[in-house]
């Protein structure tokens, strides 16, 4: 027994052992992992998953060690994009820097604003609503921006809160076992934590103070636009009625102006300066691109008479334009004064004044030489009136004095007008028609503003008298304007014939006048432009006009805009006048012909082809019209032609293969039936001829691509044609012969390289007939050319003796 008690203690002391060194093994081992444990994530989840890490919860034990480092992963993860992102002040750089400026402007325009309850300045005013609808659009872009950087603000700060409520997190970060493995990790993370809060509380401070900067200059603009309409409106209402006593009631307590209306004048001086100066500042590009089409004008005036002078001979004639010089820049000026409404039609007042001033002095200089001398002195005393209506508008609260030396004014330009005019019908210049009609709405505004201003509507008055001469200068200007651009464009003709080339070729006559009338109309719609705001009806009009062709309106279930059907009528004539006049840039014209001609004769087609199928293509697109629309309007036209229009296609569709197989070209001489002639157009429905006797023949294309056709002029110009003679009796016909070839040879229109024929056709013993047949180059002209040729055979038959009878 006692045997047995001391082999089962020394078992018992055995398992002891064994578990003791197990135990120490496995904290060595433990101890040994936590020693290379490393910063990052990943490396831990693998040394956890070797210790097979056994938390304190056992809830956290059932989610799995994977699934909890991954939400560690995420947080790491979503705090290093929250410091990223809020480092970087979310791009308000420009808003901080642009800012000071619009603050600047808008102060600028309030305190402009205080001025026109006394000032009729309502240019000034459109300008200011023009320039704080610009501004409010700059603002609502900044306040979007921000919105949306707040918004981003408030997702970040959501997912940092969604992280401090997750209970898994929190029990996971509180357990000792895994802080006592993570605790690095969990020590980075909360330096992280408390930067990114950090970053978005500062960001968040940030934002505010811009949104209210931004929002609070919003809605300052807001107020200043319905301040500005309310002026508006009260000056509509005061300048329809009556604003100051009758012309023959003023007392004497009204003449003179007090010291506050001469610090009115002062303060409104300051004010426009400033509006000049934010004005160029915000405007910049509008005066580069206008300065830049003066370089590119100047530069290609330069340019072709520096290529005259290089090219020109003893037999060119010498250049005499009377209003561009070699370095034309005073032509160059007056140009972009007279264009310069296009290129912002809401300038200041004091810039309108300045650019009219500006202009009349250089107008001035231009028409010394040019103009006749009587009409120039009319000039001239309408430069004067212009410099002087122009400074009226600058008197605030005028008394007596003034509405005195101004009705006696506008009677004076009611005289001028009626001479200028007398003196206009005695003189040709360019836009005559014109400068007529806007003559007599000078005498007609000047009229009108006597009356106002007679019966105490002086706002009224000063509006019209300003118009009425601001409208005369204007269109003389864009007359010489006219003059000016054609001058230019004679010099480019010229240059092009110097060079030769197909350039040389062109018909310019025609192009010059389609310039001519395209000048025309610009410097119309330039003029009513200028002439509206000075009246200051150019946005009632603009909201009308666009009001009118925008308004959607039906018949039955179809919706359509007047604007886009009148923009379809556009599309379609102005493609049909393209493709009408592409035949000038092909040197294409009545009575010159010539190789060159004839080589574009399928271009000129195939180029109208293209100009009436894109022109109908984007007319249907600008129409706006749905396509299953469009669809049923080609069924209708399906129908159409089903019933009655078979011809008109026919001819269509004759004309497109026409163009592209070129049985005959332009300028080719053909033969079908019983007429002849060269081919003068090949149009898309019909073509034309030209017979010898100078008749045109239109002819559908089907016609031509159905009949017979010969083309006498395929390949070459040249045609054999016959010349009989009848020959006296007494020489053999080997003398006739030689001398009938003697003389052939000395004539340029037969063809050299082809000996003509000379035939005996008939022999009697009164007459000897002859029948000469020779090749000559050009079909177009055969009549003339057998008429030429039978003439030099009768002068060398008749020199030689051989009498023809």
């Amino acid at each position: 027994m006692a045997i047995k008690y001391r082999k089962a203690n020394n078992s018992l002391l055995i398992n002891a052992l064994k578990i003791l060194l197990a135990i120490i093994f496995t904290i060595s081992n433990v101890n040994a992992f936590a020693r290379h444990i490393k910063d990052t994530v990943r490396f831990k989840r693998s040394i956890a998953e070797k210790v097979a890490l056994r938390l304190s919860d056992s809830a956290l034990n059932e989610i799995g060690i994977d699934s909890l480092l991954s939400k560690i992963e995420n947080v790491h993860n979503t705090l290093n994009y929250i410091n990223n992102a809020t480092g970087i002040s979310f791009n308000t750089r420009d808003i901080e820097d642009n800012f000071p400026t619009i603050d600047s402007n808008v102060d600028i325009i309030d305190d402009n604003l205080s001025l026109y309850n006394n000032v009729l300045d309502v240019k000034n005013l459109q300008m200011f609503n023009v320039l704080l609808s610009d501004l409010q659009d700059q603002l609502t872009d900044w306040r979007s921006l921000l919105f949306k950087y707040s918004k981003q603000l408030d997702d970040m700060n959501d997912q940092m809160n969604a992280f401090r409520k997750d209970t898994v997190l929190r029990s996971l970060i509180a357990d000792s076992s895994f802080r006592s493995l993570y605790q690095t990790e969990i020590n980075d993370l909360k330096s992280k934590w408390a930067l990114a809060k950090k970053s978005i509380a500062d960001n968040r401070a940030h934002l505010n103070q811009l949104q209210a900067n931004v929002s609070n200059e919003y809605f300052e603009t807001i107020d200043l636009q319905n301040k500005i309409r309310s002026i508006l409106r009260k000056i509509s209402v005061k300048s329809l009625g009556k604003e100051y006593d009758y012309l023959w009631n003023i007392n004497s307590n009204t003449i003179g102006e007090t010291k506050a209306t001469h610090d009115l004048v002062r303060k409104s001086y300051h004010g426009q300066r400033k509006i000049l100066h934010y004005y160029f500042k915000r405007n910049w590009d509008n005066q580069f691109w206008m300065l830049l089409v003066g370089l590119v004008f100047i530069a290609w005036v330069f340019t072709n008479y520096k290529k005259f002078y290089s090219r020109k001979n003893e037999e060119t004639p010498a250049l005499s334009f009377k209003y561009i010089k070699q370095i034309p820049l005073l032509a160059a000026i007056i140009l972009l004064f007279s264009i310069a409404p296009l290129f912002d039609i809401h300038p200041p007042t004091a810039y309108v004044e300045i650019v009219e001033f500006f202009l009349v002095i250089f107008i001035t200089f231009l028409l010394f030489r040019n103009w006749p001398k009587d009409l120039y002195l009319y000039w001239l005393v309408i430069g004067a009136l212009y410099i002087t209506l122009s400074f009226t508008g600058t008197l605030l609260t005028p008394g007596i004095g003034f509405r005195l030396f101004l009705f006696f004014l506008n009677l004076a330009a009611v005289i001028l007008g009626v001479l200028w005019l007398r003196r206009l019908k005695k003189h040709t210049i360019t836009f005559l028609t014109t400068i007529k009609i806007v003559s007599v709405i000078f005498i007609v505004l000047n009229t009108a503003a006597a009356l106002c201003n007679l019966f105490g509507r002086l706002s009224i008055a000063k509006i019209f008298s300003t118009t009425a001469i601001y409208g005369l200068t204007q269109i003389i200007g864009l007359s010489l304007f006219i003059e000016i651009v054609l001058e230019a464009f004679q010099l480019q003709i010229i240059v092009n014939k110097l060079k030769g080339g197909l350039s040389a070729k062109l018909d310019y006559d025609r192009l010059q006048q389609l310039l001519k009338r395209t000048l025309m109309t610009l410097s119309i719609i330039i003029w009513i432009i200028v002439f509206t705001i000075s009246l200051n009806i150019y946005n009632i009009l603009y909201q009308f006009t666009v009001t009118f062709l925008t308004r959607p309106r039906k018949i039955g279930s179809t919706s359509f805009e007047i604007g886009n059907l009148l923009l379809f009528i556009v599309i379609i004539y102005v493609s049909n006048l393209l493709q009408q006049g592409i035949g000038s840039l092909y040197g294409r014209n009545k009575t010159n012909w010539d190789p060159e001609i004839k080589k574009n004769g399928s271009r000129l087609a195939m180029t109208r082809l293209i100009f009436i199928v894109l022109g109908f293509l984007i007319a249907i697109a600008a129409s706006g019209l749905p396509i299953d629309k469009i669809t049923i309007v080609l069924g209708a036209l399906g129908v159409g032609i089903g019933l009655g229009l078979q011809a008109i296609v026919n001819n269509l569709v004759s004309g497109v293969i026409l163009i592209f197989e070129q049985p005959f070209r332009i300028g080719d001489y053909i033969e079908i039936g019983d007429k002849r002639g060269r081919v003068l157009d090949i149009g898309i429905r019909s073509s034309r001829l030209i017979m010898e006797e100078g008749a045109e023949i239109i002819m559908p294309n089907a016609d031509l691509l159905s009949g017979r056709v010969i083309n006498w002029s395929t390949h070459n110009d040249n045609i054999r044609i016959d010349l009989p003679i009848s020959i006296q009796p007494g020489h053999s016909f080997d003398e006739v012969k030689k001398a009938i070839i003697d003389e052939l040879s000395k004539n340029d229109l037969i063809v050299k390289t082809l000996p003509p024929d000379i035939l005996l056709s008939g022999l009697t013993d009164k007459s000897m007939n002859v029948s000469v047949l020779v090749w000559v180059n050009d079909v177009h002209r055969i009549q003339n050319t057998r008429s030429e040729l039978l003439n030099d055979i009768y002068r060398g038959l008749d020199q030689k003796g051989i009498k023809v009878i």
